[in-house]
C-alpha cells in the first residue's frame, strides 16, 4: 500500500487549532476549591501542577485532584485525605485516603478479601474523618478429633465458642489439648483425646506354693513328690482407661476365686540307718595291702548258717552270693542312690539282686581281702549291666587301687 504523506498546510491548521485553545483557556481563567472553599486564582497557568503551585497549594499524601475542563474554563477540586484506621484480625492499619469507598481504603492498607469476611461499614459505603473499619474474617481451625483431621472456618472468638458453633460435645473425661477460654486465631491446631472407661473381667491365676514334710520312711537327704502343684484360677474385675481406643491403664475393683490352688508337697527323707555293732575297718591288713595271717577268717558252710568273721566272731547268714567286685571314690559330700552321703561300709550293687538297705559281709574268696560288714545304699552301670556284683567305696584312689578287681563272697545276713 502507498502511503500519502500529511501536506505541509494541514499541519499549520493543527497547530493553529491548539493555539486557539490554548488561548481561550488563558482568557477564561481557572477556578480552584480546596476542601470546599472556592479560589479563583489569578493565574494563566493551564497545567494542573501549575495552577495549584500559583494559587499556593500543596498536596498531601492521599489528597485526590479532580479537574474539569469546560469550554475553555478549568475547575480544580482538590480532596484532602482523611485518616481511616482499619482494623483486621486484631491488627490496626492507618492508611490516608479522599473521597473512597471502604474497600478501597482496605486496599490501600494492603489488605486482601477472600469473601469470607464480615466488613463494617460495607464495603461500597463512603469514608469520612475518623472512620474505623472492622473486619472480622472466618478463622480456619484445624480440629483433630474422633480420627478425623478437620478443616473448619468459624468466627468464634475463643476454643469454647467454637465448640459451641459447631455442636461438638466434649465429655467429661476428654482430654483436651488447649483451654476452652482460649482465643481463635488462624491455622489454630486443636486436637480433642477421647477418654472412655469400661469394666472388665479377666480370668487370672494363683500361684501354689511348695510345702516340704519330713519323712522318716525314705533315707536322710532323699526326697520326693508327693503332691504336685495345681494352680488357682480368680476374677478379677478392673476398671480400664482407652484413649481414642487404645488402652492405657486399669485400676483394680474386685476378685472372685474360682479355684483354689493345690500347694505342691515335697517329701523330705529323715531316716538314718542304725549304726552295726562292728569292727572299724582297719581289718587287721597293712598297706602292703596283705591280709594278715593271724585271722581268724574261715569260709562258709552250705547256703545258710554261720561264718567266722575276721574278728573271730560267729554271724549268721540267710544266704550267700559270690562274683566279681570293683572299688570306688567318690568327692566329699557326694549322695548315693538312696540319698545318704558315700561312707565306708555303703556299697553299691543292683537292687533286683540284691536290695537296697540289705546288711552284707564281704570277703575275697582267697580270704586274701576283707571289706567286712555293709550296707548295699547304691548302684552304677557295672552293676545293672552284671560286670560287678558289688562295687565296694573307699574314701581314696589309693585304698580303690588295693582292692581293684576280685572275686569276692557276699554274705547275706539276716
Amino acid at each position: 500500500m502507498q502511503k500519502t504523506a500529511k501536506s505541509p498546510r494541514a499541519f499549520v491548521l493543527v497547530v493553529c487549532v491548539l493555539a486557539v485553545l490554548v488561548f481561550a483557556f488563558v482568557l477564561a481563567g481557572a477556578t480552584l476549591s480546596v476542601a470546599g472553599d472556592n479560589k479563583n486564582p489569578d493565574t494563566s497557568a493551564v497545567f494542573t501542577d501549575d495552577i495549584l503551585s500559583q494559587a499556593g497549594v500543596s498536596l498531601e499524601d492521599g489528597d485526590k485532584v479532580l479537574r474539569v475542563d469546560t469550554e475553555g474554563a478549568v475547575s480544580l477540586t482538590v480532596l484532602r485525605a482523611q485518616d481511616v484506621e482499619v482494623i483486621y484480625r486484631g491488627k490496626s492499619f492507618s492508611v490516608k485516603c479522599a473521597d473512597c469507598t471502604v474497600a478501597e481504603a482496605i486496599e490501600l492498607a494492603g489488605i486482601t478479601l477472600s469473601g469470607a469476611e464480615t466488613v463494617t461499614p460495607a464495603l461500597d459505603s463512603k469514608v469520612s474523618e475518623n472512620t474505623v473499619i472492622e473486619i472480622v474474617a472466618d478463622s480456619y481451625v484445624v480440629l483433630t478429633a474422633d480420627g478425623e483431621v478437620m478443616e473448619i472456618a468459624t468466627k468464634a472468638k475463643t476454643v469454647e465458642e467454637f465448640f459451641e458453633d459447631i455442636s461438638f460435645t466434649l465429655g467429661k473425661d476428654d482430654i483436651l489439648d488447649t483451654d476452652l477460654s482460649a482465643e481463635i486465631y488462624d491455622g489454630i491446631e486443636i486436637s480433642v483425646k477421647r477418654v472412655e472407661y469400661k469394666e472388665e473381667v479377666r480370668t487370672e491365676y494363683i500361684d501354689y506354693e511348695f510345702i516340704t514334710e519330713e519323712t522318716e520312711d525314705m533315707y536322710l537327704g532323699v526326697t520326693s513328690v508327693e503332691r504336685y502343684g495345681e494352680e488357682g484360677e480368680k476374677e478379677v474385675t478392673y476398671k480400664c482407661k482407652y484413649v481414642d481406643g487404645v488402652f492405657e491403664s486399669d485400676e483394680f475393683i474386685k476378685e472372685e476365686i474360682i479355684k483354689e490352688p493345690v500347694n505342691q508337697l515335697e517329701l523330705v527323707g529323715t531316716y538314718v540307718e542304725p549304726e552295726y555293732d562292728e569292727p572299724d575297718y582297719d581289718y587287721d591288713y597293712d598297706y602292703d595291702y596283705g591280709y594278715d595271717s593271724d585271722s581268724s577268717y574261715a569260709p562258709p558252710s552250705g547256703n545258710s548258717g554261720t561264718f567266722t568273721d575276721h574278728n573271730g566272731n560267729k554271724v549268721s547268714y540267710t544266704s550267700v552270693l559270690t562274683g566279681s567286685s570293683t572299688a570306688y571314690y567318690a568327692a566329699e559330700g557326694a549322695y548315693t542312690a538312696t540319698g545318704v552321703p558315700v561312707h565306708v561300709g555303703g556299697v553299691a550293687v543292683n537292687p533286683d539282686i540284691i536290695p537296697y538297705g540289705t546288711s552284707l559281709y564281704i570277703v575275697s574268696t582267697d580270704g586274701s581281702k576283707v571289706y567286712g560288714y555293709a550296707t548295699a545304699v547304691d548302684t552304677g552301670s557295672a552293676l545293672m549291666s552284671g560286670e560287678a556284683l558289688v562295687d565296694v567305696f573307699y574314701p581314696t584312689y589309693d585304698d580303690c587301687v588295693y582292692w581293684g578287681r576280685c572275686d569276692v563272697t557276699v554274705y547275706i545276713l539276716g
